[in-house]
């Protein structure tokens, strides 16, 4: 379904994401993590063509065979939620908040060509797959009426609205409790044709994903089946990730990865880890490649 080869992003010559390759098969479910500042959103959003001005991406992305990086913004327009559509972080700012939800979904339908009137009817038949209570009522309700989960699902349902080959979710259930989360994330895993799950919640990736991608200083560091890379991490990067997640014993410290994610522009040479991992040493300061049969990484010091 998507193809992606040597994709870059950069703002005023400056790289934000580089040299990121990944494919993703039809039903397959794969999971991008990593810490903010990775640039995992920024990955989703030069697959979308949705770039803020001055930002600029390079490289090859296609989905089902069609380019979907260096094309005219008209052509990334007829593939936008008809081949690839996403689902945000935020729904209550991705939503306009003076339209009715059921006209939003429909007007994605529009769009691309479905008659007005069985759009509006298709709208809620989405609301009902999606498991929306009253979905009829729900169509002709405003966003702030609606409950944050509520909202999220009306989210998918505009992403699912012209049966895209791929969904992506940038930190869907971020802001959802717990128990709405999961009904969340079951629903996303029956409904997606094929799925680019992005998350710092390394929980939510091994509840729905089946491939797991790490990402950091814009480049996936790592990239194997979801249970191999959690119960063998090579990068070290990875490893400071999963300790991080673990439940600490009373009266001990958390574990941490120390320092932070530098600022775009500001990584380092060579290993873009190095400067905040234990076991760097001057070896680091050439790039390694990202190598492995299945189970990749870019690590010159592997854990075992």
């Amino acid at each position: 379904m998507l193809s992606v080869e040597g994709l870059t992003v950069r703002s005023d010559g400056v790289p934000l994401v580089s040299d990121i390759s990944l494919n993703i098969g039809p039903g397959e479910r794969v999971g991008l993590i990593g810490e903010s500042g990775s640039g995992k959103s920024l990955t989703a959003l030069s697959l979308m063509g949705l770039l803020p001005e001055g930002v600029t991406a390079s490289g090859k992305a296609e989905i089902s065979g069609t380019p979907l990086v260096g094309v005219p913004e008209k052509q990334v327009k007829s593939l936008r939620g008809q081949k690839i559509s996403m689902v945000f972080q935020e729904p209550m700012t991705a939503l306009n908040p003076l339209m009715r939800v059921g006209a939003q979904v429909a007007e994605v339908m529009t769009l691309h060509g479905r008659p007005r009137e069985d759009a509006r009817a298709r709208a809620v038949e989405l609301f009902e797959r999606v498991r929306l209570p009253h979905p009829a009522q729900i169509a002709r309700s405003y966003p702030h009426q609606l409950s944050g989960g509520q909202r999220q699902r009306v989210m998918l349902a505009i992403a699912l609205a012209n049966e895209p080959d791929l969904l992506i979710c940038d930190e869907p259930t971020t802001a959802l409790d717990v128990t709405v989360q999961k009904q969340m994330l079951d629903l996303i895993a029956e409904v997606a044709p094929a799925l680019l799950f992005i998350t710092h919640d390394l929980a939510v990736v091994a509840s729905v994903c089946e491939r797991v991608l790490v990402m950091y200083g814009g480049r996936i560091v790592e990239s194997g089946p979801m249970r191999e890379v959690f119960t063998r991490p090579r990068h070290r990067y990875t490893e400071g990730l999963l300790a991080a997640s673990k439940m600490a014993p009373r009266g001990t410290r958390l574990p941490t990865i120390k320092g932070s994610v530098p600022a775009a522009g500001h990584f380092p040479e060579g290993c873009v880890f190095r400067t905040r991992c234990p076991h760097s040493s001057p070896e680091c300061e050439t790039e390694p490649e990202l190598t492995g049969d299945g189970h990749a990484y870019a690590c010159w010091h592997p854990g075992e």
